[in-house]
């Protein structure tokens, strides 16, 4: 076994090097918080369509839409598969950098999951969805998205405002303990969408405990912790004092999805239960009503991997084994 690992680590320190190649030469200078190409039309058969994949910012377009009741043709880009089946050339030489999610509106494309749903429920004014009549409550809403980071999960990088990344940093270890070799020397190779996180610092030869031996991705996260439960207190004391039954009062909103995203997150690395059990009863509270909602159901829950399933009993298994991992996902009270 150990004459197999070299080689191994040989072909994929190759792929890496190969693939970091053809992105400098290949990729087009773009911004990835561009909210419109005003000048292409790309291929389409729907008025909507959106490209996505598992991540928390793919997860708050499908709320949004869901929410909005607005029909979308979807195209789930997953790890395994071969975007080349799926995307047509034309469309994967504008998603810049390989950003998701993708949404487009009559052919014209729009980046940014935080950008993709003010557009959406901009879209829908009329109708006042998702939109606050009450002054007050319309003025709480400005100032949460004025909080809100623009940056969005496939940024890959430990850094402020990308703590939803951080923290779910050992979920997608225990995903990736699920791959063979074999299999993830094919995706990196043939799947672009999944070359950035390789050449990402904060992921690199990750597993499940790489975040309790890595100093560098312990502090982050411990960082992304404290500023989550921040958060969430800011969170819980919003909804006592509005008396919700949503972040900003009677109407629910773009934050509302921001935080059903976070907190499912938090539930599927385990944290959450020992987070709603530290004196925030509003927030539990929310958290069901969260739940309940059909876009959560629709949009998240229907759409749940398998594998991510798997990763979640897998960090329940090794936190009853190992008492400093357990000690890493508990709160800080």
């Amino acid at each position: 076994m150990p004459e197999m690992i070299i080689p191994f680590i040989a072909g994929i320190s190759l792929i890496v090097f190969v693939l970091i190649y053809i992105q400098k030469r290949r990729q087009r200078i773009q911004t990835i918080f561009a909210t419109e190409n005003a000048t292409t039309t790309l291929p389409h058969t729907h008025e909507w369509e959106l490209y996505y994949n598992a991540l928390a910012p793919s997860q708050r377009i499908r709320v949004c839409l869901v929410e909005l009741n607005i029909p979308y043709k979807g195209h789930n880009i997953g790890m395994e598969s071969d975007p080349r089946d799926t995307i047509p050339t034309r469309i994967m030489k504008e998603l810049p950098n390989h950003q998701l999610p993708m949404l487009l509106h009559n052919g014209r494309a729009l980046y940014n999951s935080r950008e993709q749903m003010k557009y959406l429920i901009a879209q829908q004014a009329a109708n006042g969805q998702m939109i606050p009549a009450a002054a007050d409550e319309k003025s709480r809403l400005e100032e949460w998205l004025s909080k809100t980071s623009s940056l969005d999960e496939d940024r890959f990088q430990l850094e402020p405002g990308n703590e939803i990344f951080t923290i779910a940093l050992p979920l997608w270890a225990a995903v990736l303990e699920q791959v063979s070799y074999r299999r993830m020397i094919k995706t990196f190779w043939f799947n672009r969408f999944t070359r950035k996180p390789i050449r990402a610092n904060a992921i690199r030869t990750l597993k499940l405990l790489s975040v309790l031996e890595n100093p560098k991705l312990n502090d982050a996260f411990e960082t992304a912790k404290e500023t989550i439960e921040a958060q969430l207190d800011e969170i819980e004391y919003s909804l006592m004092k509005h008396e919700g039954p949503w972040i900003t009062g009677e109407t629910f909103t773009q934050i509302d999805i921001e935080t059903m995203a976070l907190l499912d997150r938090l539930h599927l690395i385990t944290m959450l239960a020992d987070l709603l059990n530290s004196n925030r009863p509003n927030l539990r509270s929310y958290w069901e009503k969260l739940q309940s909602r059909p876009s959560y159901k629709k949009a998240i829950i229907s759409q749940r991997r398998p594998d991510i399933k798997a990763a979640r009993l897998r960090i329940l298994a090794v936190r009853a084994s190992n008492k400093a991992f357990d000690e890493l996902l508990r709160v800080n009270h």
